[in-house]
């Protein structure tokens, strides 16, 4: 039986802006939440509010310790690491195996002329 890649994606709102700038470039997530598949663009919203944000495609998905999480992973996460592992411990309480799904910003292209046309 095949699982069908997910095409939505919720982050805590506070994190939007940073997958939306291209900064945040993975997610750390359990195993209910592995199932997407590179290649594959997915929508992203807000987890709060369910407000769309942007779009990204995602590039793969790794199995990842808890133990394993490193500065490597703050850093493409975009928060210092103690923050980052206690937010992981927060969400995902006695979970040690967990997946980093490695995504990349779709930058939506905006024709000038669309501006132009509204007076801005």
């Amino acid at each position: 039986m095949s699982v069908i890649a997910p095409t939505k994606i919720t982050f805590f709102e506070f994190l939007t802006p940073l997958v939306a700038s291209g900064k945040k470039t993975i997610t750390i997530r359990d195993i209910s939440e592995s199932h997407y598949q590179p290649g594959t663009q997915v929508e992203v919203y807000t987890l709060e509010r369910h407000i769309k944000v942007c779009d990204i495609v995602i590039l793969a998905v790794e199995p990842l310790a808890f133990d394993d999480i490193n500065e490597f992973h703050a850093t493409q996460e975009s928060l210092p690491l103690d923050e980052l592992k206690h937010l992981i411990r927060h969400v995902y309480p006695d979970q040690q195996r967990l997946f980093m799904i490695s995504f990349s910003l779709i930058e939506s292209f905006v024709p000038l002329s669309t501006f132009c046309r509204q007076g801005l």
